[in-house]
Order: C-alpha cells, then structure tokens, then sequence
C-alpha cells in the first residue's frame, strides 16, 4: 500500500514538474524587444539587398526565418494610400489599406505608425490577436522608416 502511495506521489510531481517546465517553455517563447529590434534590422537588411523581391520572403514566415516564435516582420507603405506589402504570419493581409485596419479601441495603428516611424525607429503599442493562440493580447512594435516604408516586429507582452 506505502508503495502505491510513493508511486502516485512522484508521478504526481512528475506531472506537476513537466507542466511547469511546459510553462516556462511558453514564456520563454514569448519576444523581446532586442528580438523585434533584430527581426526589423534583419528584414531591413534583406530588402536593401533584394528590393521589393524581399517581400515574397517575408511571406513564407517561419520557413524564412521571419516568424519566431511571436515576433514577425510586417512591411507597410506610407500616406494616405498605406497599405501592408508583406505580413510574415498573415498573408490574407497583404494588399489591405492601413486606414481600414484597427484594434477592439479603434486605435488605427498601422496608420499611426505609417505617419510617426522615423529612421531612428520608435515603439508602438496596441492589440491584436496573437497568431499563435487566436487570442487578442497587448502588442509592443517596433517600427522603422527606412527608403519610405515602415518595418515593424513586435512581440506580445505577457
């Protein structure tokens, strides 16, 4: 009888270890800024060397190397006529105008960020679903004005 207790007792903490490390696993998935800032330079860096070419390649998202964990590369035009050119992690968004794109406040941030993107970069936040869980969650983004477009990586702040 003390021997099935003993062996119910260590799977119980087993179970209990193995969720915790699944747990930590989960955040450590989550982004940071060094890692938004590095997506964006990386992405930057690809399309001075490939022109707009580059933008098919932000579209394979994880396969490119774009899509980490909860950091991606978006790419968007400026001005009145701003739209997404490439979406690592939601290709249905390419083409979309940024004027029509908001989160659940009514923020329009991809046109915020169009008009307010400088070279030196700045961060940007809002919410937007996470294409990992299809959850909305607070978005942290940093966005760079480089050659007229708006490079922006962000990752969910947990």
């Amino acid at each position: 009888m003390i021997e099935v207790i003993n062996r119910r007792r260590v799977m119980a903490i087993g179970a209990v270890a193995t969720l915790a490390v699944a747990g930590f696993s989960l955040k450590a998935e989550a982004g940071t800024e060094d890692q938004a800032k590095a997506m964006v330079a990386k992405a930057i860096a690809l399309y001075d060397e490939k022109g707009d070419a580059a933008f098919k390649v932000f579209g394979e998202g994880k396969a490119s190397g774009f899509l980490e964990g909860d950091v991606y590369i978006v790419v968007q035009s400026r001005g009145p006529e701003g739209k997404v050119l490439a979406h690592a992690a939601n290709a249905k968004l390419d083409g979309v105008m940024l004027d029509t794109i908001a989160d659940p406040s009514g923020k329009k941030f991809g046109t915020l960020m169009s008009a307010e993107a400088t070279e030196a970069g700045g961060w940007f936040d809002y919410e937007w679903p996470d294409p990992s869980t299809g959850k909305l969650g607070d978005k942290k983004s940093w966005a760079v004005l480089h050659k007229d477009l708006v490079f922006i990586a962000g990752f969910y702040v947990h």
